[in-house]
């Protein structure tokens, strides 16, 4: 298998360094902005283009694309990828908004190339295990759910210019939403589909940028259940929690403390707290993994292109009510339409 990655910055050599870790060494990176010369990843020379479109027209020279370029580029990326063919790997979100979106459905209904989105949290053993939870009826009826995600945007590339960077660039597809849009993905995924939603933002502008820094929201979902979802670049230090309750007990997932603990409703029982050791790029590993496997197996990988769709539909529900300050429908798709 020949991979391209489409895009030399932080994202792109992650999932260059993953590949060859992988034993997929049949790679080129593509520099259109930068045009890199040369490129070497743990200890590996990976040849460069600087020319996509002149790189999809040689016959047979890939057949595999990972898009990690910034945001406001992944769909017209995916729409050549798709056009020659290519199996796509595209890293989140799928687009700045589902305007974007609607010009693909013809597109993808007539190519049957895989195409997975790089939400890497559905491959996280907490979030697998209280998946397991929800779907079992551990919990009982669900009574409140509360998702929490804070870090400082200047705590993302220590030594950088956050304000060059694309999460804080509004012409890049910025902002906190689709930057941490796994937090809707994972919510999506745990307890989806939504129907609406009602959010606000705090408009300090502290960090003086032309994006969204700071947004609180209501969801709920078609059950009826109301999650209270929050989203920062500001908090320090960083954090991100999923807390869940339930008639049967209360179940918590910390990302940073590795750490998921389960309390039932009995006072009988000893809470339970079980630790998975931290290995973040683990979690790309696996999605990769899955991506790979599902081409060779002819089967959607577990992150496809609508749950992808359906996580922008939240977020642009989400600034919908931030813009109007009302309560919001969440479109939900079961394919492009």
């Amino acid at each position: 298998m020949t991979i391209a990655v489409v895009g030399t910055g932080s994202c792109g050599r992650r999932h260059l360094a993953n590949l060859l870790s992988l034993d997929q060494n049949d790679l080129i990176a593509v520099s259109e902005h930068h045009k890199i010369d040369s490129l070497v990843v743990n200890e590996t020379t990976i040849p460069v283009s600087h020319d996509f479109d002149a790189l999809l027209r040689s016959s047979g020279s890939i057949d595999t694309v990972f898009i990690c370029n910034p945001s406001s580029m992944h769909i017209d990326y995916l729409a050549k990828s798709l056009k020659a063919d290519k199996n796509v790997y595209l890293e989140k979100p799928v687009a700045v908004n589902l305007g974007q979106v609607a010009n693909l459905k013809d597109l993808v209904r007539s190519h049957s190339t895989t195409i997975a989105v790089g939400h890497q949290f559905r491959f996280h053993p907490h979030l697998i295990a209280l998946k397991d939870k929800i779907e079992s009826g551990t919990l009982g009826q669900i009574l409140s759910v509360h998702a929490l995600q804070g870090e400082h945007i200047a705590d993302y590339h220590p030594g950088e210019d956050y304000r060059q960077s694309y999460a804080a660039r509004n012409e890049l597809g910025g902002g906190v939403l689709l930057t941490q849009i796994h937090q809707l993905d994972y919510l999506n995924w745990l307890l989806g589909p939504f129907k609406d939603v009602i959010a606000t933002n705090q408009e300090s502008n502290s960090l003086g940028l032309d994006v969204e820094e700071n947004v609180s929201y209501l969801m709920r979902n078609q059950e009826g259940v109301v999650v209270y979802g929050h989203v920062d670049f500001l908090r320090r230090p960083k954090h991100a929690s999923l807390t869940i309750s339930g008639t049967k007990g209360i179940i918590e997932w910390r990302y940073y403390e590795n750490s998921l603990t389960w309390i039932s409703s009995d006072p009988q029982e000893e809470p339970d707290v079980s630790y998975e050791p931290l290995n973040r790029n683990q979690l790309f590993c696996d999605a990769v993994t899955d991506f790979l496997e599902s081409i060779n197996q002819q089967r959607n990988p577990r992150s496809t292109l609508i749950d992808g769709v359906n996580s922008l539909a939240i977020v642009d529900a989400i600034k919908t009510s931030i813009a109007t300050g009302n309560n919001t429908q969440i479109r939900v798709f079961d394919e492009l339409s």
